[in-house]
């Protein structure tokens, strides 16, 4: 059946009733509510989860979820965070920032299937776009799309025009890869702090200290360490001499 074209949020984002339209109304399926978690925690069965086995919806992707808690997996039927809320409901699945874990004895490849370039949006910014139009113009936020949300999948080889099976075709992504997202070059402008507008080369050979600081401390970009390293052995052999 696929993702529904009912979708109008990414996951982690949606509520349970979304959930229940995304998967093709198949029942059970297993849910965590999940502010402020880690990705790997999030889609686990660690933790607070329920499994949804009847869905009354009103008002669209409103309702009534039924179903029981359960506690790293296991059904929990007399659980205290259960006191207060009508024994048998999923407690607030109308709220956003459910994610779904699981659906018992389903393959979640069939019910997620990786989208070809000719999936055409159903929301956000390029919608009605196709996924080989959205790529030609912002490749980012196709790699943005599958990151963000792991039932999102999408068939890169065909995107890509990649042969996965040839013998350079791990190359060959590396190469995309870099493409879309390059690496700082030495020969690149910095863009922020005391050397605003200056490149790193000009750094390296000006005050070496600060990218020696810069590379030991950056976690947000993505240096071509090796250029670094050739240009900085380069600057100190220059000053030695």
């Amino acid at each position: 059946m696929g993702v529904a074209l009912y979708r109008v949020i990414m996951y982690p984002k949606d509520n349970v009733f979304q959930i229940y339209y995304n998967i093709g109304k198949r029942l059970p399926f297993q849910v965590k509510r999940t502010r402020g978690m880690n990705e790997e925690y999030r889609y686990s069965q660690e933790g607070r989860t329920f499994m949804v086995e009847r869905v009354e919806i009103r008002n669209r992707i409103y309702g009534t979820a039924y179903g029981y808690l359960m506690i790293d997996g296991v059904r929990d039927d007399n659980n205290i965070y259960m006191q207060g809320y009508e024994k048998g409901t999923v407690p607030c699945a109308g709220c956003g920032e459910w994610t779904l874990v699981d659906i018992p004895g389903v393959d979640m490849n069939e019910v997620f299937p990786p989208h070809k370039p000719d999936y055409v949006m159903p929301f956000g910014k390029y919608q009605g776009k196709s996924l080989s139009e959205i790529y030609s113009k912002d490749p980012k936020y196709v790699f943005w799309l599958a990151e963000s949300d792991r039932y999102f999948r999408i068939d890169f080889a065909a995107l890509t025009g990649i042969n996965p099976d040839n013998e350079n075709a791990k190359e060959q992504f590396e190469s995309e890869i870099n493409r879309v997202f390059p690496k700082t070059t030495v020969n690149d402008t910095i863009t922020f702090g005391k050397y605003k507008g200056h490149t790193y080369k000009e750094i390296i050979h000006s005050d070496i200290s600060y990218i020696e600081w810069l590379l030991r401390t950056n976690d947000r970009i993505d240096f071509d360490i090796q250029s670094f390293k050739m240009e900085m052995e380069f600057a100190k052999n220059k000053d030695i001499r």
